[in-house]
C-alpha cells in the first residue's frame, strides 16, 4: 500500500483549486509509481494527493496494475462531514446517519439525498416522524459547507492535514484488516451507474478488502442524482484529455 509522500499536498493552497495542483503532482507520480509497482507487485495503491481523481487514475495507468488494487481516497473525509453536518442540523449522533457524497473530490461532488438514512429511516420519514420541516435549500447548503470545508480550513491554517490523516487510517484500516466494510473511495467507475465516455475514477460507495476492490454498492440514485454523477465523470474525463496517458 502507498499513500503519498509529504510533497504532495493533501488539498490545495489558498485560492488554489484542487484541479489546478495535477501539473505539480502529475511529474512527482511518474518516477513514483512505476518503481514503486515494479518492487511491490502485488500492492495495493491508496492514491491521497489532489486531484484525487485524476490521480488514481494517473497511478492505474502508471502501475499497469488491475483496477480493483488502485484506490483514492476520494469522498471518505467528504462523507463523514457530510454526516457530521446532518447529524448536527437534526440533533442526533452522527453514527446513527448513513449518508453519501459520490463523484469527483471537490466542486462536481454529488450529494445523495434520496438514499439518506437516520436510525435505518429514510430522511423523509425520519424528517415527518420527528415534525421537522423538509427544507430543500437547508440540505443543498450542508452539501455547500462540505466542499468549502478543505478550502476554509486552508484559509484559517494554511494546509489540511489531520481530518485527512484520520481518513486514510480509516482506509488502511480496512484494507489491512480485510474487513470488509464499504467507503465512498475513488475506483474506477466506467460502465457503473450509466457512466460511460471512457476509463475514469470517481468515487462510489464500495467495498473494501486485503486485496482493494471487493464490489460496488448498487445504490437506487434519483435521475437529478445519475445525471448529476454523469456530469461529475465528465468534468474528470475533461481533465484527462489533457494529460495524453
Amino acid at each position: 500500500m502507498h499513500k503519498s509522500s509529504s510533497s504532495l499536498a493533501f488539498g490545495p493552497d489558498t485560492g488554489e483549486s484542487r484541479l489546478n495542483l495535477l501539473q505539480r503532482n502529475l511529474a512527482l507520480f511518474s518516477k513514483v509509481i512505476p518503481p514503486l509497482s515494479a518492487g511491490s507487485p502485488d500492492a495495493v495503491l491508496l492514491i491521497v494527493s489532489n486531484p484525487v481523481d485524476v490521480l488514481t487514475y494517473v497511478a492505474w495507468k502508471l502501475s499497469g496494475f488491475p483496477a480493483n488494487r488502485v484506490i483514492g481516497s476520494g469522498t471518505n473525509l467528504d462523507s463523514s462531514r457530510f454526516r457530521f453536518l446532518i447529524a448536527d442540523h437534526l440533533d442526533v449522533n452522527a453514527q446513527d446517519v448513513q449518508a453519501y457524497i459520490m463523484g469527483e473530490h471537490g466542486d462536481s461532488s454529488v450529494a445523495l439525498w434520496s438514499s439518506i438514512s437516520v436510525g435505518g429511516v429514510p430522511i423523509l420519514s425520519f424528517l415527518e416522524r420527528q415534525q421537522i420541516a423538509y427544507e430543500k435549500q437547508t440540505l443543498e447548503n450542508i452539501h455547500k459547507e462540505v466542499v468549502q470545508g478543505a478550502y476554509e480550513v486552508i484559509g484559517l491554517k494554511g494546509y489540511t492535514s489531520w481530518a485527512i490523516g484520520y481518513s486514510v487510517a480509516n482506509l488502511a484500516r480496512t484494507i489491512l484488516r480485510d474487513q470488509h466494510r464499504v467507503h465512498p473511495v475513488s475506483v474506477l467507475a466506467t460502465g457503473l451507474y450509466g457512466i460511460d465516455g471512457g476509463d475514469v475514477f470517481l468515487s462510489l460507495p464500495t467495498q473494501l478488502g486485503r486485496h482493494g476492490v471487493l464490489g460496488v454498492t448498487n445504490l437506487h440514485l434519483s435521475d437529478e442524482e445519475s445525471q448529476q454523477l454523469q456530469k461529475s465523470a465528465m468534468t474528470i474525463l475533461e481533465v484527462q484529455s489533457q494529460l495524453g496517458i
